[in-house]
């Protein structure tokens, strides 16, 4: 009887010790345990529960115009994703500075929108958390992939691409018609027979950026291998080739036609449309200062293509983040096709993410103004894979080079010599 009334005792005193903690289970294991597990792979993991939420926030270094339009949309996802956050749009000149001064000490916030050719080397230094352990694991492969191989490191994703903004050569088809061509120009024959037509006329051949190293850049790749600075160390022995050669020549023969500018050249000013029969420029200008680009005129319509190389951004999770989970939720969002397709129309960058971006080329190429509409033809020039215009240094010597060049001072086999000589003394 006694042994019964022990029996009785110890059951409602377990039942007592269970009602009290329900994470307690009869095998003597926790239920969070698994939990536990992950917490312990990627401590940094844990998220505070929602009444405990601090905003997440988020770093990012944009235009003012552009960044009221990113501000508009990332609190409308925030909203929908129900994740408080906080924007800092920090100075483009010490965007750079801050930002590793932050990440040095850990505080840098919980996401920031990168420059994707930058990831490798923050992931490299510890101060980025793989997405792989994030909800965002699942629609990694989503993203474009030339633009997603640029956020891979030591086996795992660092960065979610968000958006990109090519340099392109553009036209107005009544302009080429004008000239003789059907199109723009595909290779060293085409570009030879654009100059034979232009050389008996007033008519500047191309305007373009005489500041911006890097649409000189994208437009020297369309002279072949070891024309550009980022193409200079994959040049070997094309110096001798006939081809390069033909480059050379070529280059020589455009020069005098080049008009030099301190902006981004677009066609909304009648002059240029009347000075100059092609303009290199970012495509976010060519759209933003020419909404006719998708209407449907198609006497006037602009055509453009693709350059190289490609600049784009990329949203990274910093290691220091506790806000991990609601980062991810609010960079799935920021990256679904609804919302890549608002940044496009108000922003004018390019979809991140290969569906949308097909959709958006698909519509360019019904229009007329892109030979192609398959999503693939953004990404059609290559350029060396070493990050030749990654140095600050060498970019600033290779872009007096350029100028020189572009203003005519000296001939395109000098500024050839005198870039591989740069290059040599930079080893």
């Amino acid at each position: 009887m006694k042994r019964r009334h022990q029996v009785v005792l110890f059951a409602v005193l377990l039942l007592s010790l269970t009602i009290l903690s329900p994470s307690f289970d009869f095998r003597g294991v926790p239920q969070n345990q698994d939990q536990d597990q992950e917490n312990d792979a990627f401590p940094n993991a844990v998220t505070r529960s929602e009444n405990q939420q601090a905003p997440v926030d988020i770093v990012v270094s944009m235009s003012e115009s552009e960044f009221q339009v990113f501000s508009a949309i990332a609190k409308q996802v925030a909203a929908a994703q129900v994740v408080k956050i906080n924007l800092r749009n920090l100075a483009s000149d010490t965007y750079k500075k801050i930002l590793d001064n932050e990440l040095a000490v850990g505080d840098s916030g919980d996401i920031i929108l990168l420059d994707s050719e930058e990831i490798q080397g923050y992931a490299k230094r510890g101060h980025l958390y793989p997405l792989n352990a994030t909800t965002l694991s699942k629609a990694l492969g989503d993203s474009v992939t030339p633009l997603r191989e640029k956020t891979e490191w030591n086996g795992y994703q660092w960065g979610m691409p968000f958006d990109f903004d090519p340099y392109v050569l553009a036209s107005r088809v009544k302009l080429l018609a004008d000239a003789g061509l059907e199109r723009l120009p595909q290779n060293l024959e085409e570009w030879t027979r654009v100059i034979n037509q232009m050389e008996n006329k007033s008519q500047k051949l191309l305007a373009i950026n005489i500041d911006d190293a890097y649409a000189a850049d994208a437009w020297l790749n369309e002279f072949g291998s070891g024309v550009a600075p980022s193409t200079l160390k994959t040049a070997t022995g094309s110096h001798t080739a006939g081809g390069y050669e033909q480059a050379l020549q070529l280059l020589n023969r455009v020069q005098p036609y080049i008009q030099v500018q301190n902006t981004d050249p677009d066609f909304v000013d009648k002059e240029m449309q009347e000075e100059t029969l092609m303009v290199v420029t970012p495509f976010s200008q060519l759209v933003n200062n020419d909404p006719a680009i998708t209407e449907d005129r198609l006497t006037n319509r602009i055509m453009f293509k693709p350059l190289a190389p490609v600049a784009s951004r990329s949203f990274v999770i910093t290691s220091g983040s506790h806000e991990a989970e609601q980062a991810s939720r609010w960079i799935e969002g920021m990256t679904s096709n609804s919302v890549q397709s608002d940044w496009y129309q108000q922003a004018h960058h390019l979809p991140g993410q290969q569906q949308q971006l097909n959709t958006e080329s698909q519509q360019l190429s019904v229009e007329g103004q892109i030979m192609s509409g398959n999503g693939k033809e953004w990404f059609v020039s290559k350029t060396s894979e070493t990050p030749v215009m990654d140095n600050p240094e060498l970019v600033l010597q290779y872009n007096k080079k350029v100028q020189q060049f572009l203003h005519g001072e000296i001939s395109a086999n000098q500024y050839v010599n005198d870039m591989l000589k740069i290059q040599q003394s930079s080893k």
